[in-house]
């Protein structure tokens, strides 16, 4: 008996010693690491020239059908954020939408004739290296990638925009998005990565044609501090969240990730301004993304402080620590002789249980969950038993489940956007977590929460 008791110590100490090394554990992160998460964006347009038709008096009355002259041009040249399982190559990309707007308007054609202009996109590459595109604005299409516009948001809307590529671009990974519900404050670092045309401005070759880089070692990082989040209208007047920070960008740096110290994506680098000598710098927030990226079913990560993993750990540690010391002294007790003391029975609920809405849209609603029962809660109609209002914030198409099987109550979270929290505690992905009578389960935030009742109440 003795030696059993020197086993359970020897692992727990074990258990213990793998615990602190565990949590000592860091990892930095610098926007160097992540420039493999973007990739330039070569956007190709068709122009059409359409002769003008007047009356007799110079007043344009209409446009003629055919075309007079009708060309492709590269039009729009701009960087792209990798999209999907973090690490991963991926074929997933978010970009700004401006670089690939359709155009109409009056112009004039090679002839100086007046006429009615448009341009629209015709082929969206990725250019895997610095020899992607000539110098005559050729594209190499055995060095890049075709793509096709998956997502375009209105004028209204912010300005992003989603492509996939033909395949998983090699060597371009996916990089995850910051969590909604962490805010990132005034003042914290962040890095914009990107390709920006200035950069190319100092290296033309000898005809003073530009190089159009397209290699992961010519993403160009800056880096910078938050100034403050606010609402802005854009160049189209649409009214949206942004991110303004000091971190350097210029033309080119367009739909590029503006990532925090986790190397996660904390906005869409979009435009920059001047005024009275101050350069103005602006990311559309990310917190836009997981909306869009839903709707298009593409999978992505977000990344989560594991901070509280290693808090859990040491805690577990702890409890496991205590057991051994209670298992000690009944493995003792056996030694000398002592008698066991049967083990009672388990606390368990009888009959059903009621989730209480008490924040939300269901609160002071009641729902009942029966012997057997398994409701799932989202915004889905189709899978969910208690069905949430499209788009409610926080709440994810199928956010989570609660089960009572033998009497034993338990909420899972399948995966969500936002996370599942009970007492305030984040719960881990598709891992059962025992609730009592009393617990509050929140989604996503304590704006959507119920607690768990009995019949009568808590």
């Amino acid at each position: 008996m003795k030696t059993d008791i020197k086993r359970v110590i020897c692992t727990i100490l074990a258990l213990c010693m793998i615990t602190v090394a565990l949590a000592g554990c860091s990892s930095g992160n610098t926007g160097s690491a992540n420039r493999n998460g973007v990739v330039r964006v070569a956007v190709v347009y068709i122009e059409s020239y359409y002769p003008l038709i007047f009356d007799d008096y110079d007043n344009i009355v209409g446009v003629e059908e055919d075309p007079t002259q009708v060309n492709e041009r590269l039009m729009a040249l701009g960087s792209g954020t990798g999209i999907g399982k973090t690490g991963k190559e991926t074929q997933y990309f978010v970009t700004n939408r401006h670089l690939m707007t359709d155009i109409a308007d009056l112009d004039y054609d090679i002839y100086g004739n007046a006429c009615y202009y448009t341009a629209s996109v015709s082929r969206i590459y990725l250019l895997l290296d610095d020899f992607a595109m000539s110098a005559t604005n050729e594209i190499d299409t055995s060095r890049a990638v075709p793509c096709d516009l998956l997502y375009k948001s209105e004028l209204d809307e912010p300005d992003l925009a989603v492509i996939k590529a033909a395949e998983p671009v090699a060597g371009r990974k996916a990089l995850p998005l910051h969590d909604p519900n962490d805010s990132i404050e005034s003042g914290e670092e962040v890095w914009a990565l990107g390709y920006p045309s200035a950069t190319e401005d100092f290296v033309s070759d000898s005809y003073g044609f530009q190089n159009y880089y397209g290699s992961v070692e010519r993403v160009t990082v800056t880096n910078g501090t938050v100034s403050l989040h606010s609402t802005t209208t854009d160049n189209n007047g649409a009214r949206v969240r942004v991110i303004q920070h000091t971190a350097s960008m210029n033309y080119g740096n367009s739909g590029g990730p503006l990532i925090d110290k986790h190397g996660a994506v904390v906005g869409i680098n979009t435009w920059g301004t001047q005024s009275d000598g101050q350069n103005y710098f602006f990311s559309i927030e990310a917190d836009f993304l997981p909306d869009i990226l839903d709707d298009l079913h593409i999978k992505y990560d977000i990344y989560h402080d594991s901070t509280w993993l290693w808090v859990v750990i040491i805690a577990a540690g702890a409890a496991v620590l205590a057991g051994a010391v209670v298992l000690i002294v009944v493995l003792t007790k056996k030694d000398k002789g002592g008698k066991d003391k049967p083990a009672g029975d388990p606390t368990v609920i009888i009959g059903a249980v009621r989730l209480q809405g008490t924040a939300g849209v269901f609160a002071g609603r009641r729902f009942a969950v029966n012997e057997g029962q398994y409701v799932r809660i989202g915004v889905d109609p189709g899978p969910n038993g208690l069905q949430f209002p499209d788009r409610t914030p926080g709440v994810s198409h199928v956010h989570a489940a609660v089960s009572l099987n033998s009497g034993s109550l338990t909420v899972t979270d399948l995966g969500s956007t936002y996370g599942t929290y009970v007492n305030g505690q984040r719960i881990p992905p598709n891992v059962p977590t025992v609730l009592h009578v009393g617990d509050v389960i929140a989604l996503g935030s304590n704006n959507q929460s119920f607690t768990v009742s009995t019949k009568g109440g808590v």
